[in-house]
């Protein structure tokens, strides 16, 4: 299954607690003070992997919690840190946090740390002082931020095909790549872009077979912005339409329909366009 937007809530690592602990030495109250700090906690981050196609996981699974620090303890021992959540997702996706955009990971291993894990504890030998000698204090460890994220895929790829439906762009695309995708004679067959890679000597193109558009779908019509969220991230545009002399003025008219709704769309595209 494709899916290409996702909310996921994501949260770093709890700080370990410090340590209360005194050594046994003599003429030394209690010993004197020797507990710990606790550890740090993991941060949650998120990274481009391109063997990632599609957000499906995060479905699955919408809350993630990075490893929390340990305790500290006696001999002015430390809490190991946390280990890092590292969630990959499909380069080209977008993260979004309180409608804002954070971080575009475009490219294979561009990162981003979405929750940072909390600070450790101070055991009791911080709060020794010349008037307190044996303090029977320690620090608990910080929580760890907590974020409510947007995932959004746009697919990214060199050349998009575009046209109505029933156009013949689902057609194309297994002809030019080696993809497979799902074709029928009833329009709006493709409901997700699909994807396809053509090897021309030592060369790789993606191609990106969008489901077909219709008159209105820059304002949702046919899930419009469900699909023209992935053209804006190819390369080149291609047109498909039927080439007879019969369905030529046909043809004409659909890429002007296209056109005008590529442009109502984005203003980079109409750029592009004009």
């Amino acid at each position: 299954m494709f899916i290409d937007k996702v909310d996921i809530i994501v949260k770093g690592g709890n700080g370990g607690d410090g340590s209360m602990s005194f050594r046994r030495e003599k003429f030394v109250p209690k010993g004197g003070p020797n507990g710990g700090d606790g550890g740090r906690g993991g941060d949650v981050l998120f990274k481009a992997d391109p063997h990632i196609k599609t957000l499906l996981d995060f479905v699955r699974k919408p809350r993630y919690e990075a490893r929390r620090g340990d305790a500290g303890s006696g001999y002015n021992k430390f809490g190991r840190d946390g280990s890092d959540l590292i969630l990959s997702v499909p380069c080209g996706t977008t993260v979004y946090h309180e409608g804002r955009v954070l971080e575009d990971l475009l490219k294979p291993g561009d990162s981003l740390v979405m929750a940072k894990g909390g600070r450790g504890g101070r055991g009791n030998f911080h709060f020794k002082s010349s008037v307190h000698q044996a303090p029977r204090i320690s620090e608990k460890g910080e929580p760890g931020e907590v974020a409510s994220v947007t995932l959004q895929l746009r697919l990214i790829a060199d050349v998009g095909l575009v046209g109505l439906p029933n156009a013949g762009n689902q057609h194309c695309c297994p002809r030019l790549t080696r993809a497979h995708p799902k074709i029928a004679d009833y329009p709006f067959t493709t409901l997700f872009p699909n994807l396809g890679v053509a090897r021309i000597y030592d060369h790789e193109i993606i191609f990106a077979d969008i489901p077909g558009l219709i008159e209105g779908s820059h304002k949702g019509k046919g899930l419009g912005h469900e699909f023209l969220q992935h053209i804006e991230r190819t390369r080149f545009l291609v047109h498909v339409g039927r080439s007879s002399r019969i369905f030529r003025p046909f043809t004409e008219e659909n890429i002007k329909i296209i056109n005008k709704e590529l442009q109502s769309y984005s203003k980079e595209l109409a750029k592009s366009l004009s």
